[in-house]
């Protein structure tokens, strides 16, 4: 029962994760077209990655709960962590 209910909050808090980066993502991108810098469709490349990576994991449970599929999801989410803030430091470093 206690699993059931932590793995609820785990989608809802997934669920809200990707509407608020969405909505950060939309924003920056909003922002790039009034500035037209490209540093800013960087970032938002990095956002996209970060948050993807974010989520992934919640994503992978829901349609694969096999442990080993859990293992690599974490793994790739890591991953995609890492590479989603370097193209964001890229950005920041290159503009």
């Amino acid at each position: 029962m206690i699993e059931s209910q932590f793995i609820l909050i785990q989608q809802i808090l997934s669920v809200v994760t990707l509407i608020l980066g969405g909505a950060l993502i939309l924003f920056i991108h909003d922002a790039y077209k009034v500035i037209k810098q490209p540093t800013l469709l960087y970032f938002t490349l990095g956002l996209f990655i970060l948050v993807i990576g974010i989520v992934l994991p919640d994503v992978i449970y829901l349609f694969e709960p096999e442990l080993s599929a859990l293992y690599w999801g974490e793994v790739t989410s890591r991953i995609l962590e890492i590479i989603g803030i370097g193209v964001m430091n890229f950005a920041v470093l290159r503009g």
